[in-house]
């Protein structure tokens, strides 16, 4: 029995052992960035109100390259290799008794490499979270809609083979950046099988645009059919290969239910983000990390970017540098407005009634068939909005239920063919009918 993996008893309360403190849903982090890592708009780690469990996959933004890219690891909690590399030490270390960080695993180049995230020689090792880089970012939030999670235990476990006896380096060879990167290594960790976003956005991207630019619209057709096979078999390759990685003992009826509270948690999740967009674009927020609380000098930068170039997709607004672009139509953004309606909204009643019949009047008076014609719209839009989103729920339910049958009756398949093998090896199980087996003489 691994005594490091032994629920100890503890006083209620507290934390179990290699686990953060659960977080409070509504609950902000606050925000720390290196020089190197730009505000992105997802949600930081823990996203939605959530606890830190080991097994989360977390990124880290980067914009030290050419193209800017995001590096990521698996979470691990409090836990570091053992001495024998057999096991973790969780909690504290076995050999000095100090109370262990928390802790990632991931793909990392040497310390003395120019840049670590995209070196050559990067293998899988272990590091300090505050090592990586700043505040990081909820990766689950982008694969578990499409991809159902390991369990955390065999998440934990596949992290402790790659890190103690380096499985992954020997079966998926050295680091490429399009073919074996840090992305690959996370979601193999959790969710079986190697991808990478990224890498299919840039790839995507590429041969969409260099057929549009070699033979025009009909190029371009053929560079994102050329993507769409390419991508579905290198993934049926790589599906293939990891399920006859055989790191833990399955039992069906398990997975059935884990799978099915999966897809539960993912669709309570679908919700809530939703209720995260709609509260950051109420509260004019929507370009700044979700979950996070920032600095006012970081925000103000923060803002300043988004006034030069800013696209506000809920009204389809264009604005750049003043001018507010809607439909082809544009207008200056006059500052002196703003601030009278904002002194209207803050001003006390009477003062706004008995100014009312003094002010004069707007520049574009509103037309009450155009707000009706908005107000139908926006309906219309909110509605398509939510069956397009119940239809992708549904389709990612029923693909997924697809996909975890077809790759369980695959394991099973091949468990049977490797008993019938062993069997017959003992002689357990007689040959197939018409083959004879001669006993040849010394």
């Amino acid at each position: 029995v691994d005594t490091c993996e032994v629920q100890r008893r503890r006083a209620p309360g507290t934390r179990p052992a290699g686990d953060m403190a659960p977080e409070s849903d509504g609950q902000k982090v606050k925000m720390e960035r290196r020089d190197c890592e730009p505000a992105l708009r997802g949600h930081v780690w823990p996203a939605l109100g959530k606890r830190r469990t080991p097994g989360d996959i977390l990124y880290w933004p980067r914009d030290d390259q050419l193209v800017p890219f995001t590096h990521w690891a698996v979470y691990i909690g409090r836990r570091k290799l053992a001495p024998h590399g057999q096991s973790w030490m969780v909690d504290t270390c076995e050999v000095t008794g100090a109370e262990l960080p928390e802790a990632v695993v991931h793909l990392w180049g040497a310390a003395d490499s120019s840049t670590r995230d995209m070196s050559r020689d990067a293998v899988v090792v272990y590091n300090r979270v505050d090592e990586v880089g700043g505040t990081p970012y909820d990766g689950n939030l982008k694969y578990d809609a499409a991809h159902t999670p390991m369990k955390p235990d065999h998440i934990l476990e596949r992290c402790l083979k790659a890190l103690g006896h380096k499985v992954y380096e020997e079966r998926f060879g050295g680091y490429h950046v399009l073919g074996n990167n840090c992305e690959h290594f996370a979601t193999w960790a959790r969710y079986g099988w190697n991808q990478s976003a990224q890498v299919s956005d840039a790839t995507f991207y590429g041969a969409v645009g260099l057929g549009t630019l070699i033979a025009g619209p009909i190029g371009g057709a053929f560079g994102y059919a050329l993507h769409d096979f390419a991508s579905k078999e290198i993934g049926s390759l790589r599906r293939t290969k990891s399920n006859n990685f055989k790191d833990h003992a399955e039992d069906a009826d398990e997975e059935v239910d884990w799978v099915v509270d999966s897809l539960v948690r993912n669709t309570e999740d679908h919700f809530k983000a939703l209720d995260e967009e709609t509260r950051a674009y109420a509260e004019r927020r929507e370009h700044l990390p979700r979950g996070a609380t920032m600095s006012p000098e970081e925000e103000a930068e923060e803002e300043r970017k988004r006034t030069l170039l800013h696209f506000d997709s809920r009204t389809s607004r264009l604005n750049v540098a003043g001018w507010d672009i809607k439909f082809g139509n544009s207008e200056r953004v006059e500052e002196g407005d703003e601030d009278e309606a904002l002194k209207e909204e803050n001003a006390p009643e009477e003062t706004m009634s008995r100014s009312h019949s003094e002010r004069p009047a707007r520049r574009h008076d509103r037309d009450p068939v155009e707000d009706l014609k908005g107000i139908a719209t926006g309906v219309g839009s909110l509605a398509a909005s939510l069956f397009g989103g119940m239809l992708k729920v549904g389709g990612a339910l029923a693909s997924e239920i697809a996909s975890q049958h077809n790759a369980h009756q695959e394991k099973l398949r091949l468990v049977r063919e490797r008993e019938e093998a062993e069997a017959r090896e003992r002689g357990e199980i007689a040959p197939p009918a018409g083959v004879v087996i001669e006993e040849i003489a010394d």
